[in-house]
C-alpha cells in the first residue's frame, strides 16, 4: 500500500516534465522544418535564374550566329520576364555571350536574421564557333609575308 502511494505520487511530478519535453521538440522541429522551407526555396530560385541565363545566353548566341536579330537586351528581357528573374548584366562579345540573372527571395525565416542576402543570381557564358573560324577548318587561311 505504502509503495502504490509513492508510485503514483511519483508519477504525478512526472507529468509536467513530459509535457515541457514535447513543447521544446515541437519548437524545435518547426523551427527546422521553416530552415528546409528556407532552403529549398533558395534551390528553385537557383534552378530558376540558372535555367533562365543559360536559355537566354543561347538565344542571344543563335541570333548573332545566324544574323536574325541584333537586339539581345530585348531577346534577354523577355527570357528573364518568361522565368520570372531579373536581369543584371548582359553583354556580348564577337564570340561570347555573358548573362546574369537574378530572383529576389522572401523567405521565412531566414529573413530575419540576415535581411540582406535574400537575392540568388546565376551567370552563364555562351561562347560562338562561326563556321569559318579556324576550329572547323572549312576555310583555308592564307598568310601573306611582305
Amino acid at each position: 500500500m505504502l509503495l502504490d502511494n509513492i508510485k503514483s505520487k511519483k508519477k504525478e511530478k512526472d507529468n509536467g516534465n513530459i509535457s515541457l519535453l514535447a513543447l521544446f521538440l515541437i519548437i524545435f522541429f518547426a523551427f527546422l522544418f521553416m530552415v528546409c522551407i528556407d532552403l529549398c526555396r533558395v534551390y528553385v530560385a537557383r534552378e530558376l535564374t540558372k535555367n533562365a541565363a543559360d536559355a537566354a545566353s543561347l538565344s542571344i548566341a543563335q541570333n548573332l550566329l545566324f544574323f536574325e536579330n541584333f537586339d539581345y537586351k530585348n531577346t534577354a528581357e523577355e527570357i528573364s520576364s518568361k522565368n520570372k528573374c531579373e536581369i543584371v548584366e548582359c553583354y556580348l562579345d564577337y564570340d561570347e555571350v555573358v548573362v546574369i540573372m537574378e530572383k529576389k527571395l522572401n523567405f521565412i525565416l531566414i529573413d530575419k536574421f540576415f535581411p540582406e542576402s535574400c537575392t540568388v543570381k546565376s551567370i552563364s557564358k555562351a561562347r560562338i564557333i562561326y563556321p569559318w573560324d579556324d576550329y572547323f577548318g572549312f576555310c583555308k587561311n592564307y598568310e601573306f609575308n611582305f
